[in-house]
């Protein structure tokens, strides 16, 4: 491939004799002066001169009124006399010179000179010189540019971020602020009075209307070093690096900026272009110029780059793309205008390319899944795209490219794709799942819906079970007042009338007093029994520890089964409706064994583990076979048991089997207590 060199590029076998240049101009005699390390030269009708002893120039300026001005090693020099036969009069000297390292000069509309270095900034007026430094405001203290825009600001490039000096005061900007880097190597103010802000190592930045925008490498900038911006007639930035020199149209920049498009495209140009040496230098003003013919110049570390825009071809014609192949996981398969992806197939590469013979490298793609992407994949200049693992549908997948100049090629190729699912991710696979499911919460929910009604219907009969025994209770409780205590009293009272009858019979009389005695003294022991039964009012008189021990001598004097007992002592320790329900536990259970049990021998054990309350009542009678639902197990005893146990927060466990007697166990968490004595019999 044969091109023309799109830039010239001086250095020493072109006459230069300054290899590594730092700051370049032009004055207003259409002389370019460039300085570095072998000095001060000249460019003029061709021909570079070299200037003997300028060794050391750091900074160069060419003011608008004519006057040119160069600083080094802590001295200001002014050129007077004629552009040809001139020369370098020091006009300005640092008390300590060789303390300073002047870096940027600039004169402003009011003839003061701005002097910039490693130290702050000076400012030059009448003789008198007044410094400047981050105590004052300054970003910071290593002084890259100075810049005067059109209405009359000075702006100052800094180390530190970027100075605006304005009615005597600073006012100071960072990346805070949306500064692209605080490194600031670089100012350029447009037509448009909008300020452009070049960094050493963070991108490019815009300051429209008191608002920042960043401009890097990840939008498109070729590169994050913005060492000098020079803008072409075209409206094109050309902006130097370490690594070459790239161009970015403006407007485009811009658009970018206010949000309008998603990236920007960089056109760089290197060695390939004929730039000889891609290490461009900057930090010493200006670092690069834009002469009068509209070429422009930039110093790199091997010689100067000249480039002339208006000699550079456009290239307008659309790159035309190819897809080129197609893998499914890293198989190629027959590239049609559809490919199909089977289950188990997960991954998809496509690879494309841009047929251009301008700078191929710098070809720029986008691609898309469409109807999996929701926008443009920025490629950059790579040719391949993955997929991995795409869900099943139909799509399309689409490429578009630009040439080196940014002209896209919007139609770009395609071509379909469709991701056929495995069965587990089918419509009538997940249509029967669905079903499942919903069955199986159907099953859920009429389960639940039964052991609720199951739940009702235990409680329902439990409280028709509690009702019949309370009307049962009154029937019992009616029976005795009537067969036993009104009996009773209907005899004493008839003993009564006989007496009354027959007032003279002094025997007789009596003989009826003391039947009444006897009738009386067996109603009021019928009126204990029942009161008993409906309170046991022993607790309030005995306490719980001794009522059970009453209770249960009583029941082994009046059945004859022989009771062992061993109970601690409870007294206080429990509640007054607890001490009633433990003990009207143990009363049921002392009446089934009495009752139903045929036993010979039983035994009650009340003791303390710890915390735990644990009651033991066991017999040795015929026993029984429980009943499933515990509601049902052998009536409304063993049910009161249970009843009476979760009343008191406890668990009651009732064992029996037929001919092994029966045991009723009741636990019942309590909190620690000093335990009293325990009684043994």
């Amino acid at each position: 491939r044969w091109r023309r060199p799109s830039l010239r590029f001086y250095n020493r076998q072109d006459g230069l004799s300054i290899d590594n240049i730092y700051p370049i101009c032009e004055d207003a005699g259409g002389t370019v002066w460039l300085a570095g390390n072998g000095g001060l030269g000249s460019f003029t009708a061709g021909v570079f001169t070299r200037l003997p002893d300028t060794r050391g120039i750091t900074a160069l300026n060419a003011t608008r009124d004519g006057r040119f001005w160069a600083a080094g090693g802590g001295i200001i020099y002014e050129w007077q006399g004629e552009w040809q036969g001139g020369r370098l009069i020091p006009f300005f000297l640092f008390s300590d010179f060789n303390q300073h390292h002047v870096q940027a000069l600039w004169q402003d509309v009011q003839g003061q000179l701005w002097i910039g270095g490693s130290d702050g900034l000076f400012v030059l007026k009448n003789g008198r010189i007044s410094h400047y430094t981050t105590q004052d405001g300054l970003a910071g203290n290593d002084v890259k540019e100075i810049f005067e825009d059109r209405a009359g600001r000075l702006w100052v490039a800094t180390y530190g971020g970027l100075s605006r000096w304005e009615q005597g005061h600073f006012r100071s900007f960072t990346e805070a602020d949306g500064l692209a880097s605080n490194s600031v190597r670089t100012l350029h103010e447009d037509a448009d009075g909008v300020l452009w802000i070049g960094s050493y190592d963070g991108g490019l930045t815009r300051l429209k209307d008191g608002k920042f925008k960043r401009i890097t490498t990840r939008d498109g900038l070729f590169n994050n070093g913005v060492f000098r911006i020079l803008e072409d007639d075209r409206g094109n930035f050309w902006m130097s690096c370490n690594r070459g020199i790239y161009r970015s149209n403006r407007q485009q920049l811009n658009d970018f900026a206010d949000g309008k498009i998603s990236a920007v495209t960089s056109v760089p140009y290197g060695k390939a272009d004929g730039l000889v040496n891609t290490e461009c230098n900057g930090g010493q003003q200006p670092a690069g110029w834009k002469m009068r013919d509209g070429k422009l110049w930039f110093p790199t570390q091997g010689g100067v780059a000249v480039i002339d825009p208006k000699a550079l071809s456009f290239n307008q014609l659309p790159p035309p793309i190819v897809i080129e192949e197609c893998l499914i996981d890293g198989v190629p398969t027959d590239l049609t205008s559809s490919i199909t992806l089977n289950p188990r197939q997960e991954n998809l590469e496509v690879h494309y390319t841009a047929l251009s013979f301008i700078k191929p490298e710098y070809v720029q793609f986008k691609y898309k899944m469409a109807g999996l992407d929701q926008a443009w994949v920025e490629a950059g200049a790579r040719r391949v795209a993955y997929f991995n693992h795409p869900p099943p549908g139909n799509y399309t997948f689409k490429v578009i490219a630009a040439n080196s100049d940014g002209v896209w090629n919007e139609m770009g190729a395609s071509f379909t794709v469709r991701v056929i699912p495995p069965f587990w991710r089918t419509w009538w696979f997940l249509s029967l799942i669905l079903a499942g499911i919903t069955g199986l919460v159907a099953l859920i929910y009429e389960r639940r819906v039964r052991l609720a009604q199951k739940t009702q219907a235990g409680q329902a009969a439990f409280a028709r079970q509690l009702i019949e025994s309370q009307e049962h209770e009154r029937q019992r409780i009616a029976a005795e007042l009537h067969d036993g205590l009104g009996q009773s009293l209907a005899i004493i009272k008839n003993r009564a009338l006989l007496s009354l009858g027959k007032p003279d019979d002094h025997d007789r009389a009596l003989t009826q007093l003391e039947e009444i005695s006897e009738a009386a003294t067996q109603a009021i022991e019928e009126a204990k029994e029942i009161a008993y039964n409906l309170h046991p009012y022993q607790l309030d008189r005995l306490g719980l520890t001794t009522a059970l021990e009453s209770m249960i001598h009583q029941v082994a004097d009046a059945s004859g089964i022989a009771f062992t007992s061993e109970l601690a002592s409870l007294d206080g320790v429990l509640s007054r409706e607890a001490e009633i329900n433990l003990y009207r536990i143990v009363q049921e259970s002392l009446n089934n064994i009495v009752k139903h049990s045929n036993a010979t021998a039983a035994s009650v054990f009340l003791t303390f583990d710890v915390n735990r309350l644990n009651l033991v009542i066991r017999d040795n009678g015929r026993g029984f076979v429980p009943m499933p639902s515990a509601a049902a197990n052998r009536g409304w005893g063993l049910t009161g048991i249970r009843e009476r146990a979760r009343l008191l927060g406890a668990m009651a466990e009732i064992h029996s089997e037929p001919e092994r007697g029966t045991t009723v166990r009741v636990e019942l968490e309590l909190p620690e207590i000093s335990l009293g004595d325990s009684s043994r019999q």
